[in-house]
């Protein structure tokens, strides 16, 4: 029991079995390393003492000191570039070391590696910890230099270590604690200060020691070499060489393997890539060189070669102890026990802290990890690691045989076998669903390659740390090549096993989806999210594993992580998301789907009972019931999460994707509606209102030829002109209007819906028959619906319209039931194959459908939009052999009903919810393109005026809204449906691009009023045209089961109207005469044909059933205010009229007008502070 009480006691709050907080993909607020940090941090790592002490290891062996500067160089490069290559990954998906182990060595399998990662860290921190203890040591013998006189050592002799260098140590290792605290992403100010006292002390260390050497010059260090052979055995210069090449190499060999826990920090991936490409060789080589100049500058006056520079300034105390000597070695210690530290604490203490946080999750974050790490370094006895500088390259640089391998197949998964594409999800997953559990949770490519790279240098190694073994040359030669045959031997080989002996899953992955860099922008926008938003009282919990190993939380960045109740459980991401190629396009799409990006959050609850927002911490709170319209039973055309701006304060949700806090019942959302007092207290405060979901009322667009002016309605708000007391509408004002006088005021009407009882049993009755013709098998042709239909036109909220109709499918529209259920019985015989056909015929359904629709327009709202933009695309009957008119009126019907609700106004300033605005503008796009194509089929001229709208086009984000779908709705879509895939979302846009070349040439070309001069600016269309097909991107080309034919039929379609354009006229007299237009441009037209008739050929069956898709002066208000009482006063005494349609006609006006004057004079009196209770709905 006080185990378990402890165990609970130090779980983190954000802890699972697979993520934290810290081992998450870094977020942009936390993504602050620049090309400067780098510099900084490499300047820390390279600019300490053991890089100092590399000119120690090579001269001694019998290099000059030429040849070992060389080494130094050659090997830095190479080190450089196995360093950016093991660092691609951090860069460009924010992911760090051990993360990214999972997708090499699979989930379980990494535990190998980053194990191996976290024992070294002990002992390095340790060895680097020692090392800064003598810096330290060096300032006390500053102040006392009979400092061993007065603390007597009481250590054994053969521990390596006295009383006075323990003492040291310890207080090294304190002062180091309190630098474990920063956070790695807030380190910056440290590196600026530790990088500019050690660059300055190593130029002046440099500095003295030439300044100093008198006379003398140089010490034989730069004049001696050992002579030996220039080939000829592993002790020739040629071998030598080659291994002063791997051992500085080896010696950061560590640092590399690692470094994606660093690259994932960088603000872009190119201040990573070139801050390591330029910083990482630079300070090495510039330490390295200072350690071989300073030993020789020095060496005449000390007698003999001092390498290690605490013993340096040792020596020189000895020698002279004055006071000047005494401040110079303190400060001198001071600097180099500064960059000990630097060094430490990124290169061994913050990596190892991120090893355990990614072992450990659930309770080791990366500052409980540093700290264990620099608790347990003493455990490994650094002193006795340091004897000679020989010994310690060998100690050090010799572990580079064993993490070579690892570095080379790391670097051979990312750019050879996963082409650079990851799927960040699955890295989190604990179970077989994810595509990096390869058998059993290991990748045994991984340890295969792993043995063929560090068996064969392994007897090289031993012999290396053992002089009495003997092995041969040839194993000696081996060695010395150990990091590049390590990394490359491994690198090839488990390559070459995933190309002989691929992974299904991971291979479907890599070939299924396509540009790498969209990849990259899809991972980094949905993990992106703001971790200090969420509330300090959050609960969360942690998904255990069964004894099988099989986690029962599958992270997905859309939906969450965690699984504590109040927390939605993520459920497996079976789709991958198939992205454009990396084309002109293919960018042009990225930059559509990657502007506008909004903080979205899903506020759902896993307990049974709808739960209040938080009003103390929301300055949007929920107004009270009798003041607002509740929201009752939601409605198709919302998405499945309600989607928020990001506020300084939040109630209820906190945006965060990768851990999203859930507030509500499971399927419902809890809306935080505008207060009175947020709005009316302050007339600069826009509420978020709500123009869907609100039970018996509709909202109509008003526009400025609507009953009063939007200027109007603005001066004196809507909780004057709005007020419903006896009436059945109100007003609701979506926008405030800008400084342009063209820029003006939104405001819809809100209208209760009241029906005769006869409409609403037609409803009833049309929704009764659809489901006793469907039967049991809605829930399946709801899949063939998602499956087929949905990707070709994406009109229907996928996440809504699942969640309702799971939990109750009569509360969507019988119409759009009606039209889902029709068209999805066309492929009754598709996915998997039916063994009867279908039991019902789709006219059967349509009829209902279309009947229900009929009344349901009276009320027109997004549900019932799309349910006419879907009926549209019914078969045809038999006996049809041109369009019928009826699609043509279904055409004005939707077009109207578009309008009707002003989706022909671009929301993007409108106070309404991201999601219904996204919604909106897909919708208005949807029935511009239904518009276009039906015009074209029918030869009448577009509902749909050019200067009607101002809508913009949707991007990919406005598509992808709804799209991804919690676990609990996975089983009612195929596994490829739960997921948004760009190509969809792509393929629409190109649509809409095509429509809008298609409506500039019936404008243009084919309008009655059209003429030979407007015709000529059809060239301007055809220029677009002509490099459609070179542009498209590579998932919209044409291939099976790709649902790109009507798309590519589209344009050719597009391109007969455009060339019928440029013919005009095609007469008889036009076919014999030179000058003619068609002359001019039939074979142009014949040789554009030929691609559409190669095409033709690439069609299948599948293709051709796819789916198509204000200041004011006082007097001015005096003047206003008479005006309204003279009418008030004239509208009264017409009131009093016995005849019923004119009193019922008068009625609204009257109450509205008399609303005005019996609240007017209180708001004048009091001034805007009072509170008035308003009949906005609440969201």
């Amino acid at each position: 029991m006080a185990l378990s009480a402890l165990r609970k006691r130090i779980e983190l709050p954000q802890g699972s079995r697979w993520l934290n907080d810290d081992v998450r993909p870094v977020i942009t607020e936390q993504r602050t390393w620049t090309f400067l940090t780098y510099n900084n941090f490499w300047l820390l790592i390279n600019c300490n003492i053991a890089t100092y002490l590399t000119g120690s290891a090579l001269i001694p062996l019998g290099l000059t000191w030429w040849q070992a500067i060389i080494a130094i160089i050659i090997g830095n490069i190479i080190a450089t570039a196995a360093l950016v290559l093991s660092s691609l990954a951090g860069a460009y998906y924010h992911i760090g070391f051990p993360v990214f182990s999972r997708a090499v060595w699979g989930i379980r399998g990494s535990q190998f590696v980053i194990w191996n990662r976290i024992f070294l860290a002990f002992g390095k921190y340790g060895f680097q910890s020692w090392v800064g203890g003598e810096c330290t040591y060096l300032m006390f013998l500053s102040w006392d230099p009979k400092l061993e006189q007065h603390i007597p050592n009481k250590i054994p002799i053969e521990t390596g270590m006295t009383s006075a260098q323990f003492l040291a140590y310890f207080v090294f290792c304190i002062v180091s604690l309190p630098a474990l605290w920063i956070r790695v992403h807030r380190i910056q100010k440290f590196f600026y200060f530790a990088s500019t006292v050690t660059l300055a002390f190593f130029l002046v260390l440099l500095i003295w020691a030439l300044a100093t050497m008198g006379d003398d010059g140089f010490g034989d260090t730069l004049s001696s070499g050992t002579l030996i052979p220039v080939t000829g055995g592993p002790n020739s210069t040629v071998w030598l060489m080659i291994y002063g090449i791997m051992s500085t190499i080896g010696s950061i060999a560590a640092g590399i393997l690692n470094q994606n826990d660093y690259a994932r920090l960088a603000r872009r991936p190119s201040d990573a890539i070139w801050g390591q490409t330029f910083a990482f060789p630079l300070y090495s080589i510039f330490a390295s060189v200072i350690g071989i100049l300073v030993t020789a500058a020095t060496q005449k006056r000390l007698g003999e070669p001092i390498w290690n520079p605490p013993s340096l300034f040792a020596r020189l105390l000895e020698l002279d102890d004055s006071a000047k000597t005494r401040a110079a070695v303190f400060f001198a210690g001071l600097a180099l026990a500064i960059s000990q530290l630097g060094s430490n604490l990124p290169g061994n203490a913050l990596s190892g802290g991120l090893d355990l946080a990614s072992v450990f999750p659930k309770y080791i974050n990366l500052r409980r990890g540093a700290y264990i790490v620099a608790l347990l370094s003493p455990a490994v006895n650094p002193w006795r690691l340091v004897n000679t500088a020989t010994i310690f390259l060998t100690v050090l640089s010799g572990y580079g045989v064993f993490l070579a391998p690892m570095t080379g197949i790391m670097a051979g998964h990312y750019v050879i076998v996963a082409r650079c594409k990851i799927n960040v999800d699955d890295l989190y997953t604990g179970n077989s669903s994810s595509i990096y559990w390869f058998t059993k949770g290991v990748n045994w490519r991984a340890p295969i390659a792993w043995i063929v790279g560090v068996t064969p240098c392994l007897p090289g190694f031993i012999a290396a740390v053992n002089l009495s073994i003997t092995i041969s040359d040839s194993a000696i030669e081996l060695y010395y090549m150990n990091y590049l045959y390590g990394f490359l031997s491994s690198a090839l080989m488990y390559s070459v096993l995933h190309w002989t002996v691929p992974n299904k899953s991971l291979d479907a992955f890599v070939k299924g989806s396509t540009s790498s860099g969209e990849l990259q922008r899809l991972y980094s926008d949905n993990w992106d999210i703001t971790v200090g938003h969420a509330p300090e009282s959050f609960d969360e919990s942690i998904s255990a594993q069964n004894d099988k190993g099989s986690c029962t939380a599958k992270v997905s960045v859309l939906w969450g992580t965690l699984n504590r109740p109040g927390w939605r459980r993520p459920g497996p991401m079976m789709g991958i998301p198939v992205l454009p190629a990396n084309s002109t396009s293919a960018a042009t799409l990225a930059a559509r789907g990657n502007t506008g990006v909004e903080r979205t959050a899903r506020v759902t609850r896993a307990d049974g009972e709808r739960q209040p927002s938080r009003g103390d911490d929301n300055p949007l709170a929920r107004r009270p019931e009798s003041n607002a319209l509740s929201l009752g039973s939601a409605s198709a055309s919302s998405p499945a999460a309600s989607e928020n701006p990001r506020h300084s304060a939040e109630s209820a949700v906190v945006v965060h994707h990768g851990l999203v806090r859930q507030s509500g019942r499971v399927g419902q959302e809890v809306v935080a509606g505008p207060g009175v007092h947020a709005h009316l207290e302050d007339p600069h405060t826009h509420p978020v209102q709500a123009l869907e979901n609100n039970p018996g009322t509709t909202t109509h667009s008003m526009g400025l030829a609507a009953e009063q002016d939007p200027y109007f309605m603005d001066a004196f708000r809507s909780v004057l002109v709005g007020d419903r007391g006896g009436i059945d509408a109100g007003l609701l004002q979506v926008y405030q209007g800008g400084p342009d006088p063209d820029d003006h005021p939104i405001h819809f009407l809100l209208l209760q819906d009241e029906f005769p009882e006869h409409r609403n049993n037609a409803k009833s009755a049309a929704s009764d028959a659809i489901e006793t013709i469907v039967g049991t098998h809605g829930p399946a042709l709801v899949r063939l619906y998602f499956r087929h239909v949905h990707s070709a036109i994406p009109v229907i909220s996928k996440g809504r319209f699942l969640r309702q109709y799971m939990n109750a499918r009569d509360t969507i529209s019988a119409s759009l039931r009606g039209a889902v259920y029709a068209l999805a019985c066309v492929f009754w015989n598709r996915d998997p194959p039916a063994v009867n056909p279908c039991p019902f015929l789709q006219h059967e359904l349509v009829n209902h459908a279309q009947e229900s629709l009929r009344h349901e327009l009276e009320a027109p709202n997004l549900s019932r939009l799309q349910a006419s933009i879907l009926l549209m695309h019914m078969v045809p009957p038999d006996i049809d052999s041109v369009e019928t008119p009826y699609t043509w009126i279904m055409a004005a019907q939707a077009t109207a009903s578009a309008q009707m609700i002003g989706l022909h106004q671009d929301p993007a300033k409108w106070n309404i919810a991201p999601w219904e605005k996204k919604l909106r503008r897909k919708l208005w796009w949807a029935s511009y393109l239904t518009d276009c194509w039906s015009s074209v089929c029918h030869g009448n001229p577009p509902h749909i005026c050019p200067d009607s709208f101002n809508t913009s086009p949707p991007d990919l984000d406005d598509l992808r809204s709804d799209e991804d779908l919690p676990h609990d709705l996975h089983h009612m879509v195929d596994p490829r449906d739960v997921t948004f895939h760009v190509s969809n979302g792509a393929r629409f846009l190109e649509s809409i691009n095509i429509g809008r070349y298609l409506r500039s040439i019936l404008d243009h070309g084919c309008s009655v009023k059209a003429t030979m001069q407007s015709r000529s600016q059809l060239l301007a269309v055809r220029e677009k045209l002509k490099e459609w097909l070179s542009l498209v991107p590579n998932c919209l080309a044409v291939g099976s089961y790709s649902h790109n034919g009507p798309l590519h039929l589209s344009f050719y379609a597009t391109q007969v109207l455009l060339f019928r354009g440029l013919m005009y006229p095609a007469t008889r007299a036009a076919r014999i005469a030179p000058g003619s237009n068609l002359r001019q441009w039939l074979s142009t037209a014949l040789s554009e044909f030929e691609l559409f008739v190669d095409f033709m050929g690439y069609i299948t069956e599948e293709e051709l059933t796819g789916f198509w898709s204000r200041p004011t002066e006082p007097c001015d208000v005096e003047i206003a205010y008479r005006l309204l009482e003279s009418f008030h006063q004239s509208i009264k005494r017409l009131g009093n009229t016995e005849d019923v349609a004119a009193r019922l006609m008068l009625r609204p006006a009257i109450l509205r007008i008399d609303s005005f004057f019996t609240q007017a004079s209180e708001l004048i009196k009091s001034g805007r502070s009072e509170i008035i209770q308003s009949p906005v709905v609440s969201l």
